[in-house]
Order: structure tokens, then sequence, then C-alpha cells
């Protein structure tokens, strides 16, 4: 009893020490740093693939859906990358996925196949701007399209048309520059994960 409770307090210290070393946080970040990376052969290999950087695509997968395959959005979107039912049977076309079927995107596999060549259509489609590619992964093309008709430069120092576009945009970016200055391999720490989860018992 004396053991676990010490070791709460350990985990609880070192939070707090890293919240004042950080000082620009929330406890979304908090929580990102602690979390595992999972699916990394795929990440990997499909990162390779679509020449997607790695750090990126695990970014897009954690904030999208914090690496839960079953991940459903209220809108309907599904999987790691959350992809729309639409979306994915399009892309599954345009892939040669005959045999295709909506339960295939719980399919790690499949759904950041699907979700990598998806980014690389609109990464082609939006002249290689990654702010905007980013921003259209979650509004969808056409709206932001319709920003950029009406102004939007795609810079990041100025706030998007659409505040929960805006909001996704900065995490990506946020969470690829965390892992590519840690390195994604080093942060597979489930015991760390449930200590945290515990404090909130």
């Amino acid at each position: 009893m004396f053991k676990e409770y010490s070791r709460k307090i350990i985990v609880l210290v070192l939070i707090v020490v890293f919240v004042f070393a950080v000082g620009d946080f929330d406890l979304w970040t908090i929580r990102r740093n602690f979390e595992e990376i999972k699916y990394q052969a795929e990440i990997q290999k499909y990162a390779e693939k679509f020449a997607i950087e790695e750090e990126l695509l695990a970014a897009l997968i954690y904030v999208e859906s914090r690496f839960n395959k079953y991940s459903q959005s209220p809108k309907g979107a599904v999987g790691l990358m959350q992809l729309m039912p639409s979306t994915a049977i399009w892309i599954a076309e345009e892939l040669g996925y005959d045999d295709f079927q909506l339960t295939d995107l719980n399919e790690p596999e499949i759904n950041i196949k699907f979700g990598c060549w998806y980014f690389s259509y609109l990464y082609e489609k939006f002249d290689r701007d990654l702010i905007k590619t980013i921003a259209a992964y979650n509004a969808g093309e056409n709206n932001v399209r319709i920003w950029v008709n009406n102004g939007w430069q795609g810079n990041i120092n100025e706030k998007l048309p659409f505040a929960e576009t805006d909001n996704f945009v900065r995490r990506v970016i946020s969470t690829k520059k965390y892992y590519k200055e840690n390195k994604p391999e080093f942060y597979n720490y489930p015991a760390i994960n449930l200590s945290l989860f515990r404090l909130a018992d």
C-alpha cells in the first residue's frame, strides 16, 4: 500500500516538474507527451511509401484518434486516421480494392494506408503546402479552397476561418514537432500511462 502510494506521488511530482519546466502547456499536451505511440511499423511503412514524414503521420493519427483503431467521430469518421465512409469507398476504388468493406477501416494496416494515400492526394492538390493540406484533411478540400479564395494563405500565424480546423492544424504541427525532437521510438511507456490513469481513481 505504501509503495503504491509512493509511486503515485513520484509520478505526480514528475508531472508538476514537467509542467513548470515547459511553461507553455495545456492538459492535452501533457497527456500527449506521456502516451505511447502505437502502430510504428505501419507508420514507417506507409510514411515511406507515400513520402510523408513519420513524425507527421504519427501526429495526424494521434490528433485524430489517439491511436484508437475503433475511434468513431460524431460525424461518422472511422478508425485511426478518421476517414469518412464515402471518402474511404472512393479511396478503395482508386487503389483497386474490389472487395472493400467499411469494417476494414478497423484494421490499422488499411486505415493508415488509405489515410496516407488521401493525405498525399491532398498534398499534391494544394501544391505541396503542408498547412493547407492538414486543414483540408480535417475540413475537406472544398472548404479550404473557399477559404483560400477568400484570402486565407495557409499561414499558421493567421487564425483559420473554422475554429475546429484551426485547433486541429495547430495540434498536428505541435505534435509533429514534439515527435521530431524526441523520437517516437522512445515513447513506449505503458507503465507510466497506467500510473497516470490510476492517479485519477
